[in-house]
């Protein structure tokens, strides 16, 4: 062989991989790192879990990690045209948040919370799916994404919601007052 030849054609291949690789980078600086995220408040805290994702959104405070907060499982809704934060975990394994027809895709990591920002220029339900294998159940792990005309009819449903979760946290209050004060006349 060559040496000349093998030379040369480790060298082009290095140098167009090297020139592509810089003339990327100020694209993926804009598209991936956290000063490319729009100046948004976090809509929801998404929590991948075999085989769930479960979507905790801020309650009337507007603060993540409250009392008040909203819980949801497998049901994720934003407004149409508005930038959209969320802070993606996993509390297991390794999942995939995956919006095919937002083009989103995002791997959930154990310990990590990772910033997503995405929006959608239509209002619609949306599939929302685990792209990474992550258990015997992962074929169950599908969700559902709600994008609102807008911001009224989004908050129409947050009221809603959250009214529904406090009266379920009410009745589960009761009842363990009934198991309380019925163990305290035995």
């Amino acid at each position: 062989g060559s040496q000349r030849l093998e030379l040369i054609w480790t060298l082009i291949p290095a140098a167009i991989l090297l020139f592509l690789a810089l003339y990327q980078m100020e694209t993926w600086a804009k598209v991936k790192f956290r000063s490319a995220a729009p100046r948004t408040p976090v809509l929801a805290e998404v929590t991948g879990r075999q085989f769930q994702w479960a979507v905790k959104y801020p309650g009337p405070d507007g603060r993540l990690g409250t009392p008040d907060d909203l819980h949801t499982v497998n049901d994720l809704h934003f407004v149409k045209g508005e930038p959209v934060v969320i802070h993606l975990k996993s509390a297991d394994v390794i999942h995939s948040f995956f919006l095919p027809q937002m083009r989103v895709k995002q791997d959930a990591v154990p310990g990590m919370a990772i910033p997503v920002w995405f929006d959608s220029d239509r209002a619609g339900r949306f599939e929302l799916a685990c792209a990474e294998l992550c258990g015997w159940g992962h074929y169950k792990m599908r969700g559902e994404v709600v994008v609102h005309e807008t911001q009224e009819e989004f908050d129409a449903w947050q009221a809603a919601k959250l009214a529904e979760q406090g009266r379920s946290r009410l009745a589960d209050d009761e009842g363990e007052a009934e198991g309380q004060s019925e163990e305290g006349e035995r």
